[in-house]
């Protein structure tokens, strides 16, 4: 872990970043700023390039400073485009007329601004869309908002696909699975699983706790990349005290696999795009990153930041997981090629701590592989 911890690179970028997204090229795109007002700090949209030399930018665009910063964002998988939410102005929300959902091109190191809908119902200036998510093939942006509203708009039309569906809570996360053709939506009491068609359910998970029973919340659900049949979802307990990464078989929804990650609520969530690694950043500012199989925690990053981890995403190689934060940094943090066993997970704890244990380890670990050979 030392060693992993040393392949850290950090970049200054002068803003508290909300989202991040990562365009086909392996470009880094973020979104955040100060808000509405005048707090001094910029509202913005940046380009960073991502290698072995770290995080350098390339480009950025400032937006309106009475308006409100990006709150979530989905780079298209295909193109050289990403969808924003940002709020109007105060005016324009009360008025009904903020045309939160944004278009932006990124061609010739410029980002441009384009079209751009309402996807959120209220009228309230504290309701903002929390997350946004292309479809796999980007031809559907599905959103959800504090207010509750799960809107789905057809990509780049930006007209709706079916009327917008109001939740009882607010959405913390949605997904595409099914091949496009199913929407997971999370709220904190409940994930429901629609078919895009006609916004009909196929499905609603009630009531999360742990596998020990004690109550917990929605946090995130995604769809496993690759692996049409497996739904993640994130859960926190009521206590805020811990979090498990729970795995659902979409074909019987029968509960396959719950595994506690960390001591603390998740803030934010990522999947690789192999779909074998899953990454975690939780309120005591560690990040975690686990095997999407197993579940079990692969690597952990204690104080990864000085203040609260917003973002998440790997690269589009998974050879790394960029971080971002309100601390004004992101990070880019090199992933090894092949992950330590549990054997070499013991031996480096015994190295570490214990040079005499480390010595006892290597002689079994000889005695055993010399009995193997005797047996074979």
């Amino acid at each position: 872990m030392a060693k992993l911890e040393r392949q850290r690179h950090t970049a200054k970028v002068g803003f508290p970043v909300a989202c991040i997204g990562i365009t086909p090229s392996n470009q880094v795109v973020l979104g955040g700023g100060g808000g509405p007002g005048r707090s001094g700090v910029q509202n913005k949209l940046a380009v960073y390039s991502i290698g072995d030399a770290g995080l350098q930018q390339q480009s950025e665009l400032v937006l309106k400073s009475d308006e409100d910063a990006p709150t979530c964002l989905a780079v298209h998988p295909k193109e050289g485009a990403l969808v924003a939410s940002i709020n109007g102005t105060s005016s324009d929300i009360q008025a009904g007329s903020s045309r939160n959902l944004r278009v932006f091109t990124l061609a010739k190191g410029r980002i441009r601004a384009g079209k751009a809908t309402k996807t959120i119902c209220s009228s309230d200036q504290m309701d903002y869309q929390k997350c946004i998510r292309f479809s796999s093939a980007g031809s559907m942006v599905a959103g959800g908002a504090t207010d509750g509203t799960l809107s789905v708009v057809k990509y780049p039309s930006l007209k709706p696909v079916t009327a917008f569906v109001g939740a009882a809570d607010e959405i913390n996360d949605v997904d595409f699975g099914e091949q496009d053709r199913w929407l997971a939506a999370a709220t904190d009491a409940e994930i429901k699983v629609l078919l895009v068609a006609d916004s009909s359910t196929v499905k609603s998970i009630r009531d999360p706790r742990t596998a020990s029973g004690e109550r917990a919340v929605f946090r995130f659900a995604r769809f496993g990349t690759g692996k049409a049949d497996v739904l993640f979802t994130v859960l926190n307990t009521r206590s805020r005290k811990s979090c498990y990464v729970v795995q659902w078989d979409t074909k019987t929804w029968a509960r396959i696999g719950t595994r506690r990650v960390a001591h603390s609520a998740a803030t934010t969530f990522a999947m690789s795009h192999g779909g074998d690694l899953l990454a975690v950043a939780t309120a005591s500012l560690q990040i975690c990153v686990c095997d999407a199989r197993t579940l079990k925690v692969l690597l952990r990053i204690p104080a990864a930041h000085s203040f609260a981890i917003t973002a998440l995403a790997f690269d589009k190689d998974d050879r790394r997981l960029v971080s971002a934060s309100a601390d004004e940094t992101c990070q880019a943090i090199v992933l090894p090629e092949a992950w330590p066993t549990a054997v070499d997970r013991l031996a480096g704890y015994a190295r570490d701590h214990s040079p005499l244990l480390a010595v006892l380890l290597a002689a079994l670990l000889a005695v055993l592989v010399a009995l193997f050979t005797v047996h074979t």
